[in-house]
């Protein structure tokens, strides 16, 4: 079997942007680097692969797109794009793609006008949209320009276009059986509005593993917040929960991280105790998840592998290679903080 830049960058330790740009004399890369790279090279045989120069002066780029419309902590957000981002540049950057980053803002007319821009451009070989939070008619408007497009953490459903998604269903599940193993019966939801699909599905795992206990839904108990689930939602409404409701619940489940970092902020408020007294567990493991005090157990999700998928996916759109439509859904785990307790 013939070798590969996979192999090269596996040999180095590093990546495979990194092997490319050595081997394409690109950026700044330091000598011990570039003798790794080498050195990785010679030993196992390989040679570079040579760029005709006619593929050079037609280089084409690859946009990421993303919403900051319902953005609330901007450095988890980023945080989050910049891993998908890590993962597209280790598959197409090798492929002699540029990449770049554009976010929108929600209104339509905007967005509009930004994506017609990139359609336009005769260098953008395809688009990888990020995120739940991108307008229907923005998606539905790319899909029709016949651009490459894959959807990443996102999809329209009865639209036909390739997406890589989480398992919402099945993480909303595990996290919820992990409060009802350590004892909790009275379990709360906090989410957002089902019209998102990845919430509705963290919805969807919450009541499955409920009626797979034989616990009934109260739903006293579940609050969903409308138009945005950020922070500052979570903690009003779990005021509205903890102050309105008897029995109180003994845990809360929060359809994402933010929601429940205003969750716990509630719940310290009204002077109950984490987790001695109520339970907390999130979605998505941002990076302030296990800063927070206590810190918070979630379900990780997976970004970088979710971003190399994105990008193989769209790399074979380009190429013409299995044009039919697929749908990745990739597996999340609970990560286990302080933040529940036995009831």
């Amino acid at each position: 079997m013939a070798v590969t830049i996979h192999d090269v960058a596996r040999e180095a330790g590093v990546s495979l942007s990194t092997v490319s740009r050595v081997f394409n004399n690109k950026g700044n890369i330091s000598n011990e680097t570039k003798e790794k790279v080498i050195a990785a090279a010679a030993k196992l045989g390989y040679r570079p692969r040579s760029y005709k120069k006619q593929e050079d002066t037609a280089k084409k780029n690859i946009g990421i797109i993303f919403s900051k419309r319902l953005s609330d902590l901007i450095h988890d957000s980023f945080s989050f794009y910049s891993q998908v981002m890590a993962g597209v540049e280790e598959v197409l950057i090798p492929h002699n793609y540029g990449l770049f980053f554009r976010t929108i803002t929600g209104k339509t007319k905007e967005d509009v006008e930004v994506i017609n821009e990139l359609i336009k451009d005769e260098k953008t070989a395809g688009l990888i949209l990020t995120g739940y939070d991108i307008e229907r008619e923005i998606i539905l408007k790319i899909k029709k320009s016949n651009i490459p497009l894959v959807l990443a953490d996102n999809e329209v459903l009865d639209e036909n276009i390739d997406c890589v998604v989480n398992d919402n269903v099945a993480g909303a599940r595990k996290i919820v059986k992990h409060l009802i193993n350590l004892g909790h019966q009275r379990i709360a939801f906090c989410g957002g509005p089902l019209s998102h699909n990845s919430l509705n599905e963290r919805y969807q795992g919450y009541k499955q593993a409920l009626k797979e206990a034989g616990l009934e839904i109260n739903k006293q108990w579940v609050f969903f917040c409308e138009p945005s689930f950020n922070i500052e939602d979570g903690y009003e409404a779990t005021l509205r929960i903890l102050t309105n409701t008897s029995p109180k619940p003994t845990a809360v489940f929060a359809a994402n991280d933010p929601l429940a970092i205003g969750v716990m902020k509630a719940i310290k408020e009204l002077g109950y105790r984490i987790p001695e007294e109520l339970s907390v567990a999130g979605f998505d493991d941002i990076p302030m998840a296990e800063h927070t005090a206590p810190a918070l157990t979630t379900v990780r999700i997976y970004k970088n592998e979710m971003g190399v998928l994105a990008g193989k996916r769209l790399y074979e759109l380009i190429q013409g290679i299995n044009p039919k439509p697929i749908k990745i859904v990739m597996s999340v785990d609970p990560v286990l903080r302080d933040s529940t307790a036995p009831c």
